[in-house]
């Protein structure tokens, strides 16, 4: 692709297409927005690039915090493999556990430990699903087919003391948009947290197009407990 205005872009040979990508989910205004252009050139007239925060990041965050009541803590990366590698790395810093449990579909980035498929059996360490990828990588991933507690289950039953923690695509979409069952979200956060692991909800897709407070909020309905507008459990 060459340029791009509104919903359209442009090849190299000159073709024009309509853009259903959207920068995956940003380009909420499309492409070449006046005001959006403006915005850009008055922040790349104060510095492209400084290597240390700047007031932005924090206005951004207080917004992002204003917006996903969960938020407690935040920090801001450049991409989702980058924030999902940090989140797992926390993860297992925190629990001092090695294994990862995700579920077969979904897509959180291309490290290493996410590169896996599922082993012969529902609880058993799984094997490389991409070339330089070692075994002993993706020995420490555990993948489970989506929507299914009972595989879940089975799994924490088997690895649960070394689980650091659960990672799912909180809309998922990389194996079409398949949303979880109902119940499905808050009994996984239940079962993690009985067991001492974490969960990551990873959202990137939905932004914040689903609501003020993207996907996370359209999950708050069936994260509270009972009534009380209190979650069950916290999102890690």
């Amino acid at each position: 692709m060459v340029s791009g205005r509104g919903a359209y872009v442009t090849d190299a040979d000159g073709n024009e297409y309509t853009d259903l990508v959207a920068a995956w989910g940003p380009a909420l205004l499309g492409h070449a927005h006046p005001a959006v252009i403006d915005a850009v050139k008055s922040a790349a007239e104060r510095g492209l690039g400084f290597g240390a925060s700047v007031p932005a990041e924090a206005e951004l965050a207080e917004e992002i915090i204003s917006r996903v009541p969960a938020v407690e803590r935040l920090r801001l990366v450049s991409t989702g493999t980058e924030a999902t590698m940090t989140a797992i790395r926390l993860a297992r810093g925190a629990t001092g556990r090695p294994l990862l449990v995700k579920f077969a579909g979904h897509y959180h980035g291309h490290s290493d430990g996410l590169l896996a498929e599922a082993g012969s059996g529902l609880a058993t360490l799984s094997l490389p699903g991409s070339a330089g990828v070692t075994e002993a990588t993706a020995a420490q991933t555990l993948v489970l087919p989506y929507n299914d507690l009972p595989a879940l289950e089975a799994a924490f039953t088997e690895h649960g003391e070394r689980i650091a923690a659960i990672i799912a695509e909180a809309a998922a979409a990389n194996m079409g948009v398949l949303p979880p069952e109902p119940g499905f979200t808050r009994s996984m956060i239940e079962l993690a947290h009985r067991h001492g692991a974490l969960v990551i909800l990873d959202e990137v897709l939905t932004g914040f197009r689903a609501g003020p407070s993207g996907y996370l909020g359209v999950l708050g309905d069936e994260l509270r407990g009972d009534g009380t507008g209190d979650p069950v459990a916290p999102i890690s």
